[in-house]
């Protein structure tokens, strides 16, 4: 008779499992500025996803500190996080578009994390397409990538809360 009592508490924390992973996709709804553990520590961040489908990553565009005047901006398309042709010096181009404008900006593979890097200055063009719009996409030149929107609902205020943190005025 014991057994009934243990295998319900041992079940508990997995029900509170199953009842917040449907939550998780609301979370792509709008971009939030959070406090994220990094390899040196914290950094605040800015940043939204989409839903991930079948076995990919959720897909991610974010923003912390980076150089002098720029946010470092990430973006993980989902998949395997592989450079083309096994390149870990992959460099690329990715249009930006929000539907009216187009940026092409030069994007890095990041090997450690497996996504792609390009400086955004503050008060740059990239930066305020970001800012500004109902959504974005990225579209990657190699294929080897996925072209993915995301939601700006909410960037302006994440940015905004970004920002001074990196000497953005």
């Amino acid at each position: 008779m014991r057994l009934i009592p243990c295998l319900a508490a041992s079940l508990l924390p997995l029900l509170g499992l199953v009842t917040t992973l449907p939550a998780r996709a609301a979370d792509c709804g709008a971009w939030k500025a959070e406090v994220w553990e990094v390899e040196g520590g914290k950094a605040l961040t800015a940043h939204i996803c989409a839903p991930a489908t079948g076995g990919e990553r959720e897909p991610m565009l974010y923003l912390q500190c980076g150089e002098e005047g720029a946010f470092a901006l990430r973006f993980d398309d989902g998949g395997q996080g592989d450079p083309p042709g096994g390149n870990p010096e992959w460099s690329g181009r990715v249009v930006f578009s929000d539907g009216r404008t187009q940026l092409e900006v030069t994007m890095m593979y990041e090997a450690m994390d497996g996504v792609l890097y390009a400086p955004a200055a503050f008060s740059g063009p990239l930066t305020a397409l970001l800012r500004a719009g109902s959504d974005v996409t990225l579209t990657p030149d190699e294929t080897a990538f996925k072209a993915r929107r995301f939601t700006l609902k909410g960037s302006s205020a994440a940015l905004g809360r970004l920002g001074p943190t990196c000497g953005a005025r």
